[in-house]
């Protein structure tokens, strides 16, 4: 099992309207390269993290979330990479 996916990844999936798991996604990594900026960490955020953030920003079920991405064959514990950092 490949423990990154590539944020593109995320782009078919909808909760609310079609591409907003991958909108967040995208705004994750950039706040996680932001902090991360002169540092040598490396955050990011797995498949269950983004689900569980958007959950909390919408008040929407993480379980039906979560349903959601498993239907879209999406692992849960992958973490969530620039696509050119997925090999």
């Amino acid at each position: 099992m490949n423990d990154k996916i590539s944020v593109e990844a995320l782009k078919g999936v909808g909760v609310l309207y079609e591409g907003d798991i991958y909108d967040l996604a995208c705004l994750l990594l950039k706040l996680n390269d932001a902090q991360d900026k002169g540092t040598n960490r490396r955050s990011r955020h797995t498949v269950y993290g983004v689900a569980s953030d958007y959950s909390m920003l919408t008040r929407e079920s993480r379980d039906q979330i979560m349903r959601i991405l498993e239907e879209h064959g999406l692992p849960l514990g992958a973490t969530v990479e620039h696509d050119e950092d997925v090999s």
